[in-house]
């Protein structure tokens, strides 16, 4: 669910590899962002997707087409999901991400917040 202000929401998927992070847009395939820390990808990845969204600006409904879920997408121990929610005036400053955090169990959610927290602190592939 889009948190309060944010009309879109677009899934993606983020893999860390050994130097450097992508970011995939799971419904809008060609485009992509990569960064050397998270905090780069991340902010990357806003202008990425704001510069293809402004070009829709004037057909809402092109936009919410993009729009989707990640419930089906696969990761591994190198990549975890996340959903970028963005504002109506598609302001990439205003954008935010928010991991996708499986609730099928406690303990799954755990073992995925681990994972997503050990990546993101830059600790090198075990």
């Amino acid at each position: 669910m889009p948190a309060a202000n944010h009309d879109y929401t677009f899934p993606i998927k983020i893999t860390k590899g050994p130097q450097r992070f992508l970011i995939q847009f799971l419904t809008i395939p060609q485009l992509t962002a990569s960064g050397e820390i998270y905090a780069e990808v991340e902010y990357y990845a806003y202008r990425v997707l704001a510069d293809h969204l402004l070009t829709l600006k004037n057909d809402p409904a092109k936009i919410q087409a993009l729009t989707g879920t990640t419930a089906n997408e696969p990761v591994d121990d190198h990549s975890f999901l996340s959903n970028i929610l963005v504002p109506q005036n598609l302001d990439p400053h205003k954008m935010q991400a928010q991991f996708v955090i499986p609730r099928d169990s406690p303990e799954h959610a755990h073992s995925e917040i681990n994972k997503i927290t050990k990546l993101i602190n830059e600790e090198p592939h075990e």
